[in-house]
């Protein structure tokens, strides 16, 4: 996989959190232009497309909800995909959109109830909580990930690309 964790543990900000490094990385999976996430991660989720990138995983059995924006996102609106890492073969789908992923340090942030804690997640602003951890956004890679273990459990960790070097959970 090639993260190297460094150190981590409960913090004074209310969630778990972590950080990890990880080299540049790719991603495939079903993407749409919203003005929330939820839009595309209920419709994933519900209509048998979960399944399907279940099926599709490879090594790596987490499947990523990826927030970014792109030249064909309207003012006030982002493209979100839920997709995987490393398919276990061939992917012989035309409706499977790639996203590559910067090499960066990432802030893991671990909600242990994505349905209940993710709203209130939200709330406190995770851009805020990076700041208060003393991090910075790494707007090279530009985007933050949705990691949600393969299985059925309601966990889920929010990945915050960050800048190196700087002070915060290590």
């Amino acid at each position: 996989m090639g993260a190297e964790q460094q150190r981590g543990g409960e913090t004074d900000i209310g969630y778990p959190v972590r950080c990890e490094r990880w080299p540049a990385f790719d991603l495939i999976g079903f993407t749409k232009i919203v003005s929330s996430g939820g839009e595309q991660y209920d419709a994933v989720r519900g209509d048998g497309r979960w399944e399907v990138l279940r099926r599709m995983a490879g090594a790596d059995q987490r499947i990523y909800g990826v927030a970014s924006h792109d030249a064909e996102c309207p003012e006030g609106r982002y493209r979100y995909t839920v997709a995987v890492r490393e398919p276990a073969g061939p992917c012989a789908r035309d409706d499977l959109f790639p996203i590559h992923i910067g090499e960066s340090e990432w802030l893991v942030f671990t909600l242990t109830h994505f349905g209940r804690q993710y709203g209130a997640f939200w709330q406190d602003n995770p851009y805020a909580l990076t700041r208060k951890l003393g991090r910075e956004f790494n707007r090279a890679v530009g985007l933050h990930l949705d990691v949600f273990d393969a299985s059925e459990d309601d966990s889920m960790e929010f990945w915050m690309p960050v800048l190196a070097g700087k002070e915060g959970p290590q």
